[in-house]
């Protein structure tokens, strides 16, 4: 068949070859000529295809067609048997005719076919241009620029594709353009076998799930089946019983009550009866009264009643069975299906990514519980899988947490099957950028306290402390003596409305009321030089960091104890888990109990001396962060360490950098994995992951 295929992108096609000038493209139609040929081309005696020499087809007076060689060999058989020669019989109907005085060449040409051989043979022309100025120059093709010219027509052939030509004879061209449709072809036949084969699988996947669920509907209903015949045969039973208790007892009655029956009626039939015995007795009878009635009326009675509530057990039985096995499906189309990044994935902290469900017509899907599998590779590490997350409206979170930079591959399968971008290149960076900022106008904040959903920011410089929302929007502005003078540097939470600040010039602690703003409490201690910070334990004592010394009072202002860390000026201080005391210095992190016994260094990074700004723990995750500045570089940064002293990793705040950190604060709750920050320097609350 003379066909004119599509072009594929990149790839040579009939249809492409283009001639400049005036060059032109020979039109084909589409002809099977193997079955044209055989049905009306065809001599029908030698099955040898006519043609314009030797095998010219001749029309014979019977309408039938033959070719000149086989009417040469009929004649030459009808010869050699020493028939006449004037005649001939045709080969198809039998028919006898007379030849024509100057022999068989003289029969007249089958004119109809010699046309349709004509037309088929300008049909066989192979499909290629040819130039109309150079006829005879063999074409060439431009793999640059799609075009088809001759050597003489080169130097005019122009496109804006390329400068040059790259020419290869179309012959050539031609051949690799057969070739790699077939090898196309091939590929399409090979993914056509797969996927009818992955369609099979598909369906014995579907009939083996569904023989399951009947095995487990079958099995769930005998299994209450049998609950339910065990409690009619106990019922049955326990109704026998008590049936069979009340009728033997009726049963003895009657016995005893025939027996004396039976001894009174032979007495009279004897006459045997004593007369005295005998009205003994019927006044034994009639002054026992009501116990004769014992012997008399029945001992047991016949009542039986099943203490049942027949329609509300029929209500209860239908509702649990009608509410029993709700059979799930999805339309859920994997190839539809796509992964989307919904934030810069980094080291350490958890990185999610959000699967977006279709179904096959590419219509987002509104409802969860498709079986989704998700897992992480890349090189030089071992299968990370993932936790999916289903958020039941067709959409689905997968998290995944590594520790080292680079590229990795996430794959997502939804029935087996992978969505239409896995797998979906994931690049991790060990750069950590703050996920949130506060919102609010603030200048030199130093402290940040979390308080449910709103967050208590001591905003030195505007000597007040503002309550804000995550959102940004304002509640109130708590305006106080204690905060005045742009000298609060500490803050702590005591209890419900009440709130600590410590003012390094006054060198007070007061409890402020925070709804009206009023000094409930205040102490000025004189052993205090330059206080930098505060903090409050669970047991509602006061720490207080001095330059030398941690201050410990109890809840009524009552100095318990002080201590100092050895060597170091203290720079900072929070409370730790069980009630230990954190003291940042110059030097470094250190862990004391609480009673102010020094445990242990907490490592914040690399062998070098780090200052401390400011520090606290997560109690849920015992992660330390603390808000450090290299001796030698001075660059601020956040480091996150074990409370048990491994450290962990550092938090750049790369395209945000951290100028002073001067106040953490860890999350709670759905809050978890997350530290707000007080940038002093550049006047803002941020929020960090590290989980």
């Amino acid at each position: 068949m003379t066909t004119i295929s599509m072009r594929p992108p990149g790839d040579l096609s009939l249809e492409s070859l283009r001639c400049m000038g005036s060059s032109h493209l020979v039109e084909t139609v589409n002809i099977n000529l193997e079955d044209f040929s055989e049905a009306f081309l065809t001599c029908s005696t030698c099955l040898y295809q006519y043609d314009q020499d030797e095998r010219k087809a001749k029309l014979l007076p019977c309408s039938h067609s033959v070719c000149l060689v086989c009417l040469q060999q009929l004649l030459q058989v009808q010869q050699n048997a020493n028939a006449p020669s004037s005649c001939l019989r045709c080969p198809m109907c039998r028919e006898v005719f007379a030849l024509p005085q100057g022999g068989i060449h003289l029969l007249p040409a089958a004119f109809m076919i010699n046309q349709l051989l004509d037309v088929m043979n300008k049909q066989r022309k192979d499909v290629v241009p040819h130039c109309a100025l150079h006829p005879d120059d063999n074409m060439l093709y431009c793999e640059g620029c799609d075009l088809v010219f001759c050597q003489h027509c080169q130097q005019t052939a122009t496109n804006k594709k390329c400068s040059q030509h790259t020419v290869i004879p179309l012959a050539i061209a031609l051949k690799r353009m057969s070739e790699i449709m077939l090898y196309r072809t091939k590929n399409r036949l090979k993914s056509l076998e797969q996927a009818q084969t992955a369609i099979n699988e598909e369906i014995r996947l579907l009939d083996e799930n569904a023989d399951t669920i009947v095995d487990q509907i079958n099995s769930t209903f005998q299994e209450v089946s049998h609950i339910i015949e065990a409690r009619r045969r106990e019922l049955l039973e326990s109704v026998r019983v008590r049936r069979d208790d009340k009728r033997k007892v009726l049963r003895d009655q009657v016995e005893t009550l025939s027996d004396e029956t039976k001894r009174l009626e032979k007495e009279l039939e004897t006459g045997a009866l004593d007369v005295r015995e005998l009205g003994r007795k019927i006044r034994e009878w009639e002054g026992n009264g009501g116990d004769d009635r014992m012997n008399i009326e029945p001992r047991e009675n016949a009542f039986l009643r099943l203490n049942n509530d027949t329609k509300q057990l029929i209500q209860d039985v239908s509702s649990c069975v009608g509410s029993f096995g709700g059979l799930s499906a999805s339309t859920t189309f994997p190839g539809t299906s796509t992964i989307d990044q919904t934030e810069p994935s980094t080291t350490h902290t958890e990185s999610t990514f959000r699967v977006n469900t279709a179904d096959v017509n590419g219509k987002p899907r509104n409802t969860g519980g498709d079986p989704i599998s998700a897992w992480l590779e890349g090189d030089g590490i071992e299968k990370v899988q993932c936790s999916v997350k289903d958020n039941e409206n067709g959409s689905y979170d997968v998290t995944f947490r590594v520790r080292d930079a680079g590229d990795y591959n996430l794959h997502v399968k939804i029935f087996g099957r992978p969505v239409k971008n896995s797998p979906f290149l994931v690049s991790v960076i060990d750069h950590h950028s703050p996920k949130w900022q506060l919102a609010v106008e603030l200048k030199q904040p130093t402290r940040v306290c979390l308080d449910g959903p709103e967050f208590y920011v001591l905003d030195t410089g505007n000597n007040r402390i503002r309550v804000v929302k995550d959102n940004g929007d304002v509640v109130s502005d708590i305006t106080s003596p204690c905060l005045e003078g742009g000298s609060a540097v500490g803050m702590a939470m005591v209890e419900k409305e009440r709130i600590a600040v410590l003012n390094w010039k006054q060198k007070s602690v007061s409890i402020i009321d925070t709804k009206r703003g009023e000094i409930v409490r205040k102490m000025v201690h004189a052993e205090l030089q330059a206080p930098m910070d505060l903090a409050v334990d669970r047991r509602g004592r006061l720490l207080v960091a001095d330059v030398e010394k941690v201050f410990v009072f109890d809840p009524q202002f009552q100095l318990l104890f002080s201590f100092a860390p050895k060597n170091n000026h203290i720079t900072c201080l929070n409370v730790g888990l069980n009630d230990d005391i954190m003291v940042g210095t110059n030097q470094g992190l250190q862990l004391f109990d609480g009673a102010g016994r020094f445990l242990r260094e907490i490592p914040v990074g690399s062998s070098r001396p780090m200052l401390v700004e400011s520090c606290a723990v997560c109690p849920s995750t015992g992660r330390i962060m603390a808000g450090v500045v290299d001796s030698k570089t001075r660059r601020p940064q956040l480091a996150v360490a074990l409370y048990k002293g491994q450290f962990v990793f550092h938090i750049d705040s790369f395209g945000s950098r951290l100028r002073r950190p001067s106040g953490l604060s860890m999350g709670s709750g759905h809050r978890v994995g997350q530290c707000f920050v007080v940038d002093h320097a550049c006047h803002t609350v941020r929020m960090y992951k590290f989980l």
